[in-house]
């Protein structure tokens, strides 16, 4: 696709969609995704933009089946990872991730019934791969690795609310 005199976009042989780029990059995970923009200024961006004189927001929905067919359903189970945002930066050949979010499945699944945590990992300088450094669970509760540690800034304080409703 042409906009004015040079190229904004264009879908390569294997069918991902490439914006400020002419050949797919690929991430830590070894694959170059089906959708990339790139570029050297701050339109290097994606944005999701709902306009709605209500309290409707905008969505970004990363959505998995265990079905092998596209639009097919079928159960996922416990311990699947369901999404992941990774943050890479460059070493001078590739990238590499330095820190990751993971969804995943925290119990057994069933219909409309879907526990979930989320999963906090960070690359330790002179590591090559991101650890797990802290998890929400299903039930809410937040551990942290024994190898790291939970720093309070001076005159706060840290509870456990009595009940769920109280720490709302």
């Amino acid at each position: 696709w042409y906009a004015g005199s040079g190229e904004a976009a264009r879908i390569d042989s294997s069918g991902r969609l490439l914006v400020g780029l002419s050949s797919g990059a690929n991430t830590d995970f070894g694959f170059a995704p089906s959708v990339q923009v790139a570029g050297n200024g701050a339109s290097a961006a994606m944005s999701v933009q709902r306009y709605v004189n209500g309290a409707g927001d905008p969505h970004f929905a990363l959505q998995k089946s265990r079905n092998g067919t596209v639009g097919g359903h079928t159960i996922v189970q416990n311990g699947d990872n369901i999404g992941t945002i990774s943050f890479e930066a460059s070493d001078g050949s590739s990238f590499q991730a330095t820190a990751r979010i993971n969804a995943e499945i925290d119990g057994t699944p069933g219909t409309a019934d879907m526990p979930g945590r989320l999963v906090f990992s960070t690359t330790a300088d002179g590591a090559s791969s991101p650890t797990e450094r802290m998890r929400i669970d299903n039930a809410g509760d937040v551990t942290i690795t024994s190898t790291g540690s939970l720093t309070i800034p001076v005159g706060t304080t840290a509870e456990r609310p009595s009940s769920p409703a109280q720490g709302m």
